[in-house]
């Protein structure tokens, strides 16, 4: 396992990113709206798209979405 600062590499932030756009689309989808990315990992209905990915890289990246406008914070919404 990753340490807690040990950052990913860029190709993996960028699959982990477009993980998460896919799984809240998803829920939003399904649901009309969305938990916070990393919360929907081991829920019952987690998404298929986020089952690669560890819970670090889903936060990460939900925090880079985040810091791009594309995500609100703790929210998920587009």
């Amino acid at each position: 396992m990753r340490e807690p600062h040990e950052k990913i590499s860029a190709e993996r932030l960028i699959e982990a990113a477009e993980a998460v756009i896919v799984a809240v689309s998803e829920q939003v989808q399904a649901h009309g709206v969305s938990p916070y990315p990393p919360d929907m990992l081991g829920s019952a209905d987690q998404p298929e798209a986020l089952l690669q990915f560890t819970r670090a890289e889903v936060e990460e990246a939900t925090a880079f979405l985040v810091r791009l406008g594309v995500l609100q914070a703790r929210t998920a919404e587009f």
